[in-house]
């Protein structure tokens, strides 16, 4: 397992774990770094960064990351 790969599944748990906590804003810093780490395979993380994004009720960023998601869902 490379070691990008290994920080990306760790930022992006982590920010599943701050979303479960209701704690979005540092979700969203997570699924941040968790995109950093491994720009080839961020459908998850940018469909939960939309996600937390959706709770703050910020909805055009929301929008912008389902979006990104999608792509790279459709891409993969």
């Amino acid at each position: 397992m490379s070691e990008k790969f290994r920080a990306q599944n760790y930022w992006y748990e982590r920010g599943v774990k701050y979303y479960i906590k209701m704690d979005y804003g540092s979700a969203i810093r997570c699924f941040d770094r968790s995109l950093e780490s491994c720009k080839n395979n961020g459908y998850d993380a940018w469909y939960m960064k939309g996600n937390s994004f959706y709770q703050l009720k910020e909805y055009d960023e929301a929008i912008q990351c389902f979006n990104k998601s999608v792509t790279y869902n459709l891409l993969n």
